[in-house]
C-alpha cells in the first residue's frame, strides 16, 4: 500500500536499505525533493553500518544554470560527510530524444562508476507518482502485461554487458512524492525544482500533468500502481513456469550453444514456451534484451521442424536433434574472415566478447574462428558442434600462440567464462532468480558439458 503523506517513516526505508549489506553503493542525486530525501536517509544509513555511499550528481548541461545547481547538490551531500562525483554530458546533445540519450548517459556513468569504486548497488529515489507515470505511458503505448508491470523495487541496470551484476534499487517506490515533500518540511529541509520538470515539450511531463488533472477530477492514481503489483506478481509467476519448461527442455553447451528438446518445449503452453524460448535466444546471442517477437518465430520453427535466424540466434537440426546457436551472420564483422572484429568490451578485470564469454587476462587476442580453421583446430574439435554454429565461435591465442577454443580445446577454459547462465538469469527474472532455478541450471549446464 502507498504510504500516505503523514505516515512516511524514514526507518522503514532504512530497513530496506540495511538488506544491501556493507559493499560500497552509489546514489543518484539532484537536489530535486525525490533524491533529497533519498540522500537524507541513505546517508543516515551509510554512517550507521559503515556504508561507503558515493553520490552521483549528473550535470546533462541543458541549462545554463545546471553547472550551478550541480556545484550546489555536491555542496548538500558534502555536508553530510559524503564525497559526491559530478559529471557533465559534454559535446553535442540530440536535435530529438533528448531524454532518452539523457538516461542511456545516466546509464551509462552509472555502470562506470560502479566499477571504478567496485560497487554493485545504485539508488535511485523513483517514487509512487514515478511509477504511475511510467504505467500510464505504457499503457497509452498499448504495452502488454510485462510492459505495465511498471518498475521494480530492484531491477538490473538495463544495459549489456556494462550492468552486469549492477543492480537498480529504488527503496522510495511505494512512496508518494507529497509524502516525502511535507517530510522534508517537516524536517527544515530545502530542495531544489527542475523548471523542465514543467516542459511540457517532455511526454513524460505531459502525461505527469494529465494525471494531476485526472487525480483533481476524482480518479485513484495508486490504482495504476496496484495494477503494476498485480502485473509484476503475475510476471514473476510466469518466469518461474518459463524456468521449468526451459530446465525440461534445453542443454547448455559450454561452448555457447543449446541443445533443445522439441517435444518438451514444443508441447509446453504457448506463453511459458515462448518465455523459456526467450531466455535461451538470450543465451546464445549474447543479448538479454527483451525480443519476443524472435522468440515466437523462433518457436514456430521448431514446432513446424523447421529452421529460422532472429533476434541474434539461428535454430538448426544437427545430428537429428534441434539446436540452437549464434547466429553468424549476426556477429560484428565478417562471420568468413577468421580475424573478423567483434564487439569487445574491457569491464572490470575481464573483457566481454559479443556478450557471450568473459575473458580474464588482458593481453588474449580474440578473434572469430571463421571458415578456414588454422592448424590445431581440426574436424575432430569440432564434430559436436553444428556447422551453422562454427563460424561465430571465439579462438583464442596469446603472444600469437594458439590457446584453443572455449568449452572445446586447449587450455582456453582457464581463462574463459560463458555468460549464458547470466543472460538466462537476467532475461526471466527482473530481480534475483529463485534458488530453486539457480541449482537445476547449474546441475543441469554440468551435465550438459559432459
Amino acid at each position: 500500500m502507498p504510504l500516505e503523506p503523514l505516515d512516511f517513516n524514514p526507518d522503514i526505508v532504512c530497513g530496506r536499505l540495511a538488506a544491501l549489506g556493507t559493499a560500497p553503493c552509489l546514489i543518484g542525486f539532484s537536489g530535486g525533493g525525490d533524491s533529497t530525501a533519498l540522500l537524507l536517509i541513505a546517508a543516515r544509513w551509510a554512517r550507521q553500518c559503515d556504508v561507503p555511499l558515493i553520490p552521483v550528481i549528473i550535470d546533462h548541461a541543458l541549462r545554463p544554470e545546471s553547472a550551478r545547481e550541480a556545484e550546489a547538490a555536491a555542496s548538500r551531500a558534502r555536508q553530510l560527510g559524503l564525497n559526491p562525483e559530478i559529471v557533465r554530458w559534454e559535446g553535442d546533445k540530440p536535435a530529438s530524444g533528448i531524454q532518452a540519450a539523457a538516461r542511456t548517459f545516466r546509464l551509462q556513468t552509472f555502470a562506470r562508476m560502479a566499477r571504478d569504486v567496485n560497487a554493485q548497488t545504485i539508488l535511485l529515489g523513483h517514487t509512487l507518482d514515478d511509477q504511475a507515470e511510467t504505467v500510464w505511458m505504457r499503457l497509452q503505448a498499448g504495452g502488454g502485461p510485462d510492459a505495465l508491470a511498471g518498475m521494480s523495487a530492484r531491477s538490473p541496470l538495463p544495459l549489456w554487458p556494462e550492468g552486469m551484476a549492477l543492480s537498480i534499487v529504488r527503496p522510495l517506490l511505494d512512496v508518494s512524492r507529497a509524502a516525502l515533500r511535507n517530510w522534508l518540511s517537516r524536517e527544515g529541509q530545502s530542495w531544489i525544482d527542475d523548471p523542465s520538470n514543467e516542459s511540457r515539450n517532455f511526454t513524460r511531463i505531459r502525461n505527469r500533468q494529465t494525471l494531476a488533472q485526472l487525480s483533481d477530477g476524482g480518479f485513484d492514481v495508486a490504482e495504476l500502481c496496484a495494477m503494476a503489483g498485480r502485473f509484476q506478481a503475475s510476471r514473476r509467476s510466469g518466469a518461474c513456469e518459463a524456468a521449468a519448461v526451459l530446465l525440461k527442455s534445453a542443454t547448455l553447451l559450454p561452448w555457447g550453444g543449446i541443445r533443445l528438446d522439441r517435444g518438451a518445449l514444443g508441447d509446453a503452453a504457448d506463453r511459458p514456451a515462448q518465455k523459456a524460448m526467450e531466455a535461451a535466444r538470450a543465451a546464445v546471442s549474447g543479448d538479454p534484451s527483451p525480443r519476443m517477437d524472435a522468440a515466437k518465430r523462433l518457436l514456430e520453427a521448431l514446432k513446424a521442424s523447421a529452421s529460422a535466424t532472429a533476434g541474434g540466434a539461428a535454430l538448426t537440426l544437427f545430428r537429428g536433434e534441434w539446436w540452437l546457436v549464434r547466429d553468424p551472420g549476426a556477429v560484428a564483422g565478417r562471420a568468413d574472415q577468421a580475424a573478423a572484429p567483434v564487439s569487445t568490451l574491457p569491464l572490470g578485470t575481464a573483457t566481454i566478447w559479443d556478450g557471450r564469454f568473459a575473458f580474464t587476462r588482458p593481453d588474449l587476442e580474440i578473434s572469430l574462428l571463421g571458415k578456414t580453421y588454422p592448424t590445431g583446430i581440426t574436424a575432430e574439435t569440432l564434430k559436436a558442434v553444428p556447422a551453422l554454429a562454427r563460424p561465430g565461435l571465439p579462438l583464442i591465442r596469446q603472444g600469437g600462440q594458439l590457446c584453443g577454443m572455449p568449452g572445446l580445446s586447449g587450455s582456453a577454459d582457464k581463462v574463459t567464462r560463458s555468460l549464458a547462465k547470466a543472460l538466462i538469469r537476467r532475461n526471466l527474472f527482473e530481480d534475483r532468480p529463485p534458488a530453486w532455478f539457480d541449482e537445476q541450471l547449474h546441475a543441469q549446464t554440468a551435465q550438459g558439458s559432459h
